[in-house]
């Protein structure tokens, strides 16, 4: 019996809410992370992606590897590959 493949919005979902809770105490990146979870629940999941790399840029947040290969992952399937590589993710990408 095969698993259900998870939509990309799920995906994207369980890496912002990791990121989201390893930065709660600062509340800045908090509210960005925020604001791209309500992009997730209009079903926005490109424009999501974007603005998650760009808050990543913007507060220097830490992404794990693991992190960072599943949201590459995600951008193809989402055919939006230019959002991390613009924003230079990889550079934020730790571990």
């Amino acid at each position: 019996m095969s698993q259900p493949i998870e939509s990309p919005d799920d995906l994207l979902r369980a890496s912002v809410v990791a990121v989201a809770r390893r930065t709660a105490e600062n509340p800045r990146p908090a509210e960005a992370l925020q604001s791209v979870l309500e992009l997730i629940d209009q079903d926005e999941a490109e424009f999501a992606l974007e603005h998650f790399a760009r808050s990543v840029e913007y507060y220097r947040i830490p992404v794990l590897r693991e992190e960072y290969d599943r949201l590459v992952a995600e951008a193809a399937r989402l055919d939006s590959e230019d959002s991390l590589s613009e924003t230079g993710l990889e550079e934020f990408a730790i571990g």
